[in-house]
């Protein structure tokens, strides 16, 4: 067979017409990748590139020009609904009712000055009369501005006018009590911070989330109620009682105060606060003092419990504390035993009225004793009526959650909140508050309960 002879670079190769043709179909196939790579970029650079909305010329305000509305479907970030796939397609199909409710609010308004944008969120467990999935709806409205050296409309980053509508939420930021115990026993050296949530151990976590959660974490007080939501210190009692029993709305001023005196140029920042209830069966229920010293005894069983595996913690972990935590080991169990006789004598030694009558205490002690371990949580000798600093606790009323126990993922109670802005840059804001006033339907949110 005859030798065909190439020069590659400075290389002598001899290939035969074999070896040669292998080369050639290994060079057609590089060249068809290369073109493939080269169509498909360009494909993908199309793709990317594709146009957006054309930049709209502006002079001076903007708060005229039409806005735009994207639904749950095209959210400014990703939803961050949790659970399992089926929770969240049930939370997701509430959320859609909730959704198409403001979006018919809104059948003869038209929205300017503003981009208004859906998000879905939520998805954790809440103490609500035992236990719900707390999860909502968002409408965030980002205000139009005209840049001022390009001359075009921007949208601004961050949202300070939102409606939410939240389903199944929480009062207050944590418990009356918190969900510690920080104490000493006989020197304060050592100082022992134990959960009084439920008892540690291998099922504490899941304790602490449902119906082992101990009493005394669960109560709630006026204040822990009105925090966030309402800062009219003129009539404290009245906004706590419109937002448990669903009557009428409450307002929280984050700029300005509503002894303000308003002119052309102020400028006033206020979240407005509804919650929407089940009619004819209270949210909330005062707490008994009977209630309340029976779960003072439960809390001093867990103290126990818990008390005897920090001391033994603290021993492990530092020898130079074990003699005072020795000292407190002992000194402990009289106190156990002292405190809980003491709540004992005052269930027995007390009428039947007197007992059903609501607590009201006092949760701050005196500096010096606030941390001891024998004062418990509280001086709970006393009932403070008619005391000032006093507290009247209460908890959810088991009638109201009682046909939905079993339905964690159903819409028990609702808090829809608008913040909403007034002042002379602020139109968009002020027309769609104005807009909620007259055609938000708060009553067939309150039909979801059903």
């Amino acid at each position: 067979m005859r030798l065909i002879k190439i020069i590659l670079f400075n290389d002598r190769q001899e290939l035969t017409p074999g070896i040669l043709l292998e080369y050639w179909k290994a060079t057609m196939k590089l060249l068809i990748i290369v073109l493939t790579l080269f169509s498909l970029s360009g494909l993908y650079a199309q793709v990317k590139s594709a146009p957006k909305d054309p930049p709209v010329p502006c002079s001076g305000s903007v708060d005229a020009l039409p806005g735009k509305y994207t639904d749950h479907t095209n959210p400014k970030y990703p939803s961050s609904l949790k659970g399992t796939a089926q929770d969240k397609a049930a939370m997701t199909k509430q959320l859609i009712a909730i959704e198409k409710m403001e979006e018919a609010s809104r059948t003869n308004f038209q929205l300017t000055g503003c981009v208004a944008r859906v998000s879905f969120s939520g998805g954790n467990k809440n103490i609500v009369g035992g236990y719900a999935y707390t999860y909502g709806y968002q409408l965030g409205l980002y205000q139009n501005v005209c840049h001022v050296t390009e001359k075009v409309v921007k949208t601004v980053g961050e949202y300070r006018s939102v409606l939410r509508v939240d389903v199944n939420p929480g009062f207050g930021t944590g418990n009356y009590y918190g969900e510690y115990g920080d104490f000493y026993v006989t020197d304060k050296k050592v100082r022992y911070d134990i959960p009084i949530d439920a008892r540690l151990g291998v099922n504490y976590d899941k304790d602490r989330f449902n119906n082992n959660r101990s009493q005394i974490t669960r109560y709630i007080s006026e204040e822990m109620v009105l925090i966030g939501r309402s800062d009219n210190y003129k009539d404290k009692h009245g906004d706590f009682l419109k937002l448990i029993n669903g009557d009428g709305y409450v307002e929280n001023w984050m700029h300005g105060s509503r002894e303000d005196k308003i002119t052309a140029k102020s400028y006033q920042w206020i979240d407005r606060h509804y919650i929407i209830t089940k009619p004819g069966v209270p949210l909330l229920v005062p707490v008994t003092r009977k209630a309340y010293l029976e779960a003072l005894l439960e809390y001093y069983e867990i103290e126990k419990v818990n008390f005897q595996q920090a001391v033994t913690d603290m021993i492990a972990n530092d020898s130079r504390t074990k003699s005072i935590c020795e000292a407190d080991k002992a000194a402990y169990q009289k106190i156990y035993e002292t405190k809980k006789v003491k709540v004992q004598q005052v269930i027995a030694s007390s009428t039947f009225d007197w007992l059903k009558q609501p607590a009201v205490v006092i949760k701050y002690l005196k500096p010096d004793d606030y941390s001891k371990a024998s004062n418990g949580l509280l001086d709970f000798e006393r009932f403070y009526d008619g005391d000032p600093k006093g507290e009247t606790l209460y908890q959810y009323n088991p009638e109201y959650f009682k046909t939905t126990i079993n339905q964690p993922l159903k819409p028990m109670l609702m808090e829809v909140q608008i913040r909403y802005e007034l002042g002379e840059d602020s139109g968009f804001s002020k027309r769609y508050f104005g807009n909620f006033l007259n055609h938000y339907d708060l009553q067939k949110l309150r039909e979801m309960l059903n």
